[in-house]
């Protein structure tokens, strides 16, 4: 694994590249965190996610995890962990090396008929063959993002509230 300059959530409105998405489910933003904070299940609801690791604790800052995608491995470190506001990490390490930095950012909005808007950003300095792929398919990353917030907001809305 390669390293990559792990960032501070400030580094987001500095980054060069920036693919995003969003939706809205009237699940409750508690319920879609609870969705976003199970790692293991990503790889049944966002495009291309073939693999989740926890790598030590699973919540809270410094909670660390690996994700496989296609061609790509990506360790990972929660730098916001907001129940029910918002959750992001910054890269760590990355095989094969395709960015300098990373940082996904999840906000959660609350709706005024108990729903929540999800509005979700991946903030990269991509670097070399795969990095400017990346660049060169922004919109197609934007649409996999988008139809990920899909996903999370239907498994949400699928999963009984509690009380």
């Amino acid at each position: 694994m390669a390293t990559v300059i792990p960032r501070t959530i400030d580094w987001i409105s500095n980054a060069p590249v920036r693919a995003h998405g969003t939706a809205t489910s009237r699940a409750s933003p508690e319920a879609v965190f609870a969705v976003l904070a199970d790692h293991v299940s990503w790889v049944e609801w966002f495009p291309n996610v073939k693999r989740v690791d926890v790598l030590g604790p699973a919540t809270g800052v410094g909670a660390r995890r690996r994700v496989k995608v296609p061609f790509v491995t990506v360790e990972e470190e929660f730098i916001v962990w907001e129940p029910g506001v918002r959750w992001a990490f910054t890269a760590t390490a990355t095989s094969p090396p395709w960015t300098r930095s990373l940082i996904e950012d999840c906000r959660l909005t609350p709706t005024p008929d108990g729903g929540v808007d999800i509005d979700y950003a991946m903030y990269l300095d991509p670097v070399g063959p795969i990095g400017w792929m990346m660049k060169r398919s922004l919109g197609r990353l934007s649409t996999a993002i988008c139809q990920g917030m899909e996903n999370l907001a239907a498994r949400a809305e699928s999963i009984p509230a509690a009380g």
